[in-house]
C-alpha cells in the first residue's frame, strides 16, 4: 500500500469514527484541508477517480460539509 493510500485510509477511518459528532468532524476535515500534503493528495485522487457529472443525489445538493 502506498503512502497516499495509507493517508487516505487514515482520513476515511477517522472521519467514520467522528461521523456522529458533526462539530468534531468539521474541525478534523478543516485541519485535513489546510494540511500541506492535502493538495497533492487531492490532485492524485482527482486524476485517478471518475467523478459524477453533478455532485447531487436525486437533485438534492448536499450541504453536509460546507463551512
Amino acid at each position: 500500500m502506498s503512502e497516499s493510500e495509507n493517508i487516505k485510509s487514515l482520513i476515511i477511518s477517522t472521519a467514520q469514527e467522528l461521523w456522529e459528532d458533526k462539530e468534531a468532524l468539521g474541525k478534523f476535515l478543516g485541519v485535513v484541508r489546510r494540511s500541506p500534503g492535502f493538495a497533492g493528495l487531492a490532485d492524485e485522487v482527482e486524476r485517478s477517480t471518475v467523478r459524477p457529472a453533478k455532485a447531487t443525489f436525486y437533485g438534492v445538493q448536499s450541504t453536509e460539509f460546507q463551512a
